[in-house]
Parts: C-alpha cells; structure tokens; sequence
C-alpha cells in the first residue's frame, strides 16, 4: 500500500466516528444509549470491512469513547453513571474488536487463497510451458527466462550432466559470472536451500534450492535486490518452483532415454532385417550362379555354344538380380534409421518415370513395357533416385509376375488429393489373402512379399504417400499415392 493510501485510511478512521457522533446527535433524545451504541457498532462493521486492521481498530476504540463522552451519562466525561451504562460500553467495545478481528481474518485468509491460486496459476503455466520444450537445454533457458519475467530479478539454472562434472549456468537477466558457483555447490552438497530468508547463509544476497533431480543434477539461483528478506510462503512457493522445474528436467530425460532405447530397438530391428534379407534372398541368386559356374568349368568344353550363351546370361542375369537386390537392402538398411532424412527437391515426374523404365527394359528386353504419363503432370517433391528405384522395383516384380512374354503397363496422372504412379502386369494376379501382406516383407518373420516390395513401400511412406495392391482381370495392379500437400509451392 502507498503512504498516500495509508494516509487516506487512518482519515477514515478519524471520520467514521465523526458522522456516527453527528447521526447520534440526530437520533439523541429519540433513541436510548442502548440504541446509539447500534449506530456507532454499524460505524465499526463499515470501518473494519473497508479498512486495515490498525485503522479499524482505532475507529472502533473511538467509537467507544465518542458514545461515553457525548451520550452516557454523565455527558462531557468518561467517568460512568451505572453498571447499565458500564455493560453497554463493555459489550460495545468487545463487539467492536471481536468484529474487527474476525474481519481481519477473514481478510488474510482470503488474500492468502487468492495468492495460492495465483501461486497454482504460476506452476501450471511453468509446466505447460517447460513440457513444450525439447530437450534440458531448452527447458533450462526457458525456466531462467520464466523465474526472471516472474521474479522481477536475475535468476539461473544451474545443469551438470553428472555427479561431481563441471555445471553450466543458463541465466536470464545478467550473465552467468554474476551467479555464484559455490552456492550452487553448497546446495548440492547439503541438498537444502540457502541465502536470504533461509537459515544457511542468511546474508547472502541471493537464494538458491537444488530442483528435485535425481543425482542432484540441476539447481535454481536468484539474485535478490537490497531489502527485506523474503517471508516464509514465498520461500516455500520458490522451492516448490524449483521441484517443479527438477521434476520437468527428470521427465525430460527419462523420455530422451525411452528415445535413445527405441532408436536404438530399431536400430536393431534394421540390421535382423537385413541379416533376414540377407540369408534368404541371397540364397537363391547365390546357389544359380554357383550352379552356372560349376557347370561352365567342368563341362565348357563339352557344351555346344549356344548353350554356353544361354548359361552366361543366365549368369549376368542372377548377377544383376543380386545387384538390385543389393541396392534395396542397403537402401533399406538407410531408410530404416531413426535419423534417416531425405534429399527432397521438385523433380519431374516423366522424367523421373523415363529413366525407370529405360533401366527395367535394358534389363527386361524380351518384356513389353509401355509408359503413359499425361503432359501436364506437375512436378513432385522427393527424391530422384529413391522414387526411381520405387518404380523399378514395381516393374521387375511385374515382370517376374508376368506370362512367357510379360506385359507391364507404367502409369501416372493426377488424383483427388494428388498424384498417382500404379504399375500393373498381366499374369497370374495376387496371391489369395490380404494384398497388403505384399508390402510387409519380414512381418513377424513370414510376410509373403520381397525386399523390394518392402523398399516400396518404405519409400512411398516417407514421402508422406502409401501404396496399395489391387486385383485386376487378368494380372494385378500396384498404385503409389502422393499427397497434394507435395505439391502446394507449384500450384
């Protein structure tokens, strides 16, 4: 409260007495003491409702001496003219305080609930705030931003990444060397808070609490200005600050260690995979070409020609069935990665298509491919080599799915949320069962796709697109969606 609020008080004070004197003048003759003493009793309730407790009680005290002075007999004088008129004053002045006090109370009880509302406020805010942050670091800045807007003072939070290593200090409102180290070390040490209004270091002119971190890992500081020390509630509300900072930085790094842990399960889920890949589709290239070599250096000699044609290229077949096959297992040792980002750039579509088909019909030549991309087929944002590899692996399959003589149909074009790129053979058609089995590959260790299905669809997801598996008449149809969201910076 300002002095010149103060001031304004203790006049009312002064003046309430005044106008119930004056009404009581008024009323004199009309009323009996018993009744004035009423007028003076309401002049108390107002003054103690309206005023602090040191004014109220001055009012109320001079209530008591105007209705004794002017009005009981005998008048112009505080001595009592019978027990009657002493029992009136009495009850009056113990109405008086009593109501005084009660209201005074009543005050502190309910300025002390605003405060623990607010209180509760600050802490729900610092906790919504804190757990929007990634990371201790931007936790740490954070809450010394926070305790500085909120304090009105220099404050830091103090981290050490382990028991016993160097700590940094985050500050907010004055740079680091203004805090002071071996408080925070003190704090760690006797695990209690110290500086002003506490009981260790009183003279100190700052307060520092470790936060409720396990290992004693983090601790709060706040540089105080020159005055009086902090009162018990407000210590009480910085160390429950200071917990709730501790127990925001405890679930941050419990959650970077479920993080750490699940990349690393699938890290490792990865690598079965690739070793699953590995023993079972290398096997079947592997053993051709152990064959066809076998064959070519015991009997060479004794093959007519164009059967020593026909098992080179079947040789250079196998052989580049596990090149591509090797390319889809690394890429989907890469792709795999938690950390794994992709080269996005705005890249044609018919171009990327062409140079797809190209490779499948170098490598298929005895295949019908064709390609029917529109025109007008705006650009897409992804990876070049990594769609292109999509579409080559939709074709081989096709190809191997296909008659004698495969026909592969490549199609592109735009759809009600983006673009589309399906691939569709005429052979024999989709094994019985869910065809979004095709995409799941080593699913519980018996997908009935390949690795190259997987890629696909591995690709299709982190491009923000899916894949999906129709049946047609005759054949199948494979078709890759891309959301338009893709697309909004060409539109």
């Amino acid at each position: 409260m300002t002095p010149v609020a103060r001031r304004w008080q203790w006049l009312a004070a002064g003046a309430a007495p005044a106008l119930a004197t004056l009404a009581c003048h008024a009323l004199d003759g009309r009323m009996s003491v018993a009744g004035l003493a009423m007028v003076y009793l309401v002049a108390v309730v107002l003054t103690a409702l309206t005023l602090d407790r040191g004014p109220g009680l001055l009012a109320a005290l001079a209530c008591v001496t105007a209705l004794n002075f002017f009005f009981v007999p005998p008048r112009y004088s505080l001595a009592v003219d019978g027990p009657e008129y002493a029992w009136t004053l009495a009850v009056l002045l113990a109405l008086s305080l009593a109501l005084n006090g009660l209201i005074a109370r009543l005050r502190q009880r309910t300025v002390r609930a605003r405060l623990g509302e607010a209180r509760s406020a600050q802490l729900q805010q610092l906790t919504a705030e804190l757990a929007a942050c990634q990371g201790a670091q931007a936790q740490a800045e954070r809450a010394a931003g926070w305790l500085q807007a909120q304090l009105g003072g220099p404050a830091a939070l103090f981290l050490r990444d382990a028991p016993g290593a160097a700590a940094r200090c985050v500050s907010a409102g004055a740079e680091p060397g203004a805090f002071q180290a071996s408080a925070v070390d003190w704090a760690w040490t006797h695990g209690r808070a110290l500086g002003r209004g506490c009981d260790d270091w009183p003279d100190l002119p700052l307060w520092c609490a470790p936060c409720a971190v396990a290992d004693a890992r983090a601790a709060v500081q706040v540089l105080l200005p020159a005055g009086p020390s902090p009162d018990p509630d407000t210590l009480r509300h910085w160390q429950a600050v200071a917990q709730q900072i501790g127990l925001a930085l405890d679930r941050e790094t419990a959650a970077a260690t479920a993080r750490a842990a699940q990349e690393a399960a699938q890290a490792e889920a990865a690598r079965n995979t690739l070793l699953a890949s590995l023993s079972h589709d290398l096997r079947t290239p592997l053993a051709a070409i152990l064959g066809t070599a076998s064959a070519l250096r015991s009997q060479a000699d004794a093959m007519p020609p164009r059967q020593r044609e026909r098992l080179l290229e079947n040789l250079e077949n196998e052989a580049r069935d596990m090149n591509l096959l090797a390319d889809n297992i690394l890429q989907m040792a890469r792709l795999a990665q938690p950390q794994a980002q992709l080269a996005l750039q705005w890249e044609s579509m018919s171009e990327v298509l062409g140079a797809a088909v190209t490779r499948m019909r170098r490598r298929w030549p005895q295949a019908r491919i064709e390609l029917r991309v529109p025109p007008d087929l705006p650009p897409v944002r992804a990876e070049a080599s990594l769609l292109a590899q999509l579409v080559a692996n939709l074709v081989d399959n096709a190809v191997r799915h296909g008659h004698v003589e495969p026909h592969v149909v490549v199609r592109a074009g735009r759809a009600r949320d983006g673009v589309f790129v399906a691939v569709r053979d005429h052979g024999a058609g989709l094994p019985p069962g869910d065809p979004q089995a095709l995409f799941h590959r080593f699913a519980g260790g018996t997908g009935e796709g390949t690795a190259g299905l997987a890629l696909c669809e591995l690709i299709a997801r982190l491009h923000g697109g899916r894949i999906a598996a129709r049946r047609c008449e005759p054949g199948a149809e494979l078709r890759v969606d891309l959301p338009l969201a893709r697309q909004e910076a060409v539109a």
